[in-house]
Formats: structure tokens, C-alpha cells, sequence
């Protein structure tokens, strides 16, 4: 099996260790496994780059929102 080498930030270490606690995973390359197999998927189907000029000509614009308000209100009787 190939191995590669990750360095962790040292800010993530604590919920890293809340993971391997409710994981049951045994060391951190265990717990990236883990992640990289229920979430990698849905990760690279749903990630967006925010703040960046590259990727914003890319995406298509937002349209308004327009959300319809009722004619009348009658109000609910408790």
C-alpha cells in the first residue's frame, strides 16, 4: 500500500482527537482515511471558492430572490 505524509495544523489537533474519540479510529492517518471515504465525494460535488477573481468569472451570476408576501393576514386565534 503507498503511503504519504500529511501535516495536520496544530489548530485542528483538538477536534481531531473529538474524532478519533467518537470515531473509534485508531491514529490520525486512520481518521483521514475515514474522512477522505464518507465525505471526499461530496466534497469535490459541492465545493465552491468564495473571494476569488478566478472563480468568480466563471460563475454563472445569482439571480434575485423574490419571495411573494400573502394579500392578507388573518390572524391566528389561540
Amino acid at each position: 500500500m503507498a503511503q504519504t505524509r500529511a501535516v495536520m495544523p496544530s489548530k485542528f489537533v483538538p477536534l481531531a482527537d473529538e474524532l478519533l474519540a467518537a470515531t473509534g479510529a485508531s491514529d490520525y492517518s486512520t481518521l483521514i482515511g475515514i474522512l477522505l471515504s464518507r465525505y471526499g465525494k461530496h466534497l469535490l460535488n459541492t465545493w465552491e471558492i468564495a473571494n476569488c477573481p478566478q472563480a468568480a468569472s466563471v460563475q454563472p451570476p445569482i439571480a434575485p430572490v423574490s419571495i411573494a408576501q400573502p394579500e392578507t393576514f388573518t390572524p391566528m386565534e389561540f
